[in-house]
């Protein structure tokens, strides 16, 4: 089957104009003169209303809550992937992005190859904001990371734990708010270097 002509629309659009212009020409001679246009009116057009972007959060009390609430999922999807031996690492990119994603599939990495697994769960005892910006939901917070229940062992259920290690770590930890998802997501912890808080 052919397919029509792309002149057809333009030709038939040509077609009518010169039909309407011969009209014209004809029935002209039979009419009044036209009376002279009416001016426009101009009409006055709102301008559009400027798109303001909600903040994220209402208030630093929010925010806490959800930075709260996001570090702690993220913790036990940790625990679970640990507790597993590293076994499906990619579980975690749902609560972390950044370095934090980069450095727990290391980790998890580490523990398949050398059969390690965790044993007990990480806490914190304390999450306090340092910063937050409620219009792009980043948020800031000192967090202390306890460890006393947990253990790494291996195979043979020795553990591989270095002797000493403190029972808390002071950690600064940033999340991001991720729009797609609108929630935060881990994306930065680091040991605090300051006075140890915890």
């Amino acid at each position: 089957m052919r397919n029509p002509s792309r002149r057809r629309p333009m030709h038939t659009a040509v077609l009518n104009a010169l039909l309407l212009s011969v009209s014209v020409v004809f029935l002209s001679g039979c009419m009044a003169a036209p009376a002279p246009p009416v001016p426009a009116t101009p009409v006055a057009v709102a301008s559009p209303e400027p798109t303001v972007t909600p903040p994220v959060f209402a208030s630093n009390d929010e925010a806490l809550a959800a930075a709260t609430a996001a570090f702690g999922e993220y913790q036990s999807m940790s625990n679970t992937i640990a507790h597993e031996g590293g076994a499906d690492p990619e579980r975690i990119s749902d609560f972390a992005v950044g370095k934090v994603l980069e450095s727990d599939l290391e980790t998890y990495a580490e523990f398949r190859a050398g059969g390690l697994r965790m044993v007990g769960d990480l806490a914190f005892d304390s999450f306090s904001i340092q910063s937050a910006d409620l219009f792009s939901g980043a948020v800031t917070a000192y967090v202390c990371q306890d460890v006393r229940e947990t253990d790494v062992v291996d195979l043979g259920g020795t553990t591989v734990t270095a002797p000493g290690r403190p029972d808390s770590y002071p950690l600064q930890v940033s999340l991001t708010h991720a729009a797609t998802s609108n929630r935060l997501l881990v994306e930065k912890s680091d040991l605090w270097s300051g006075k140890n808080f915890c």
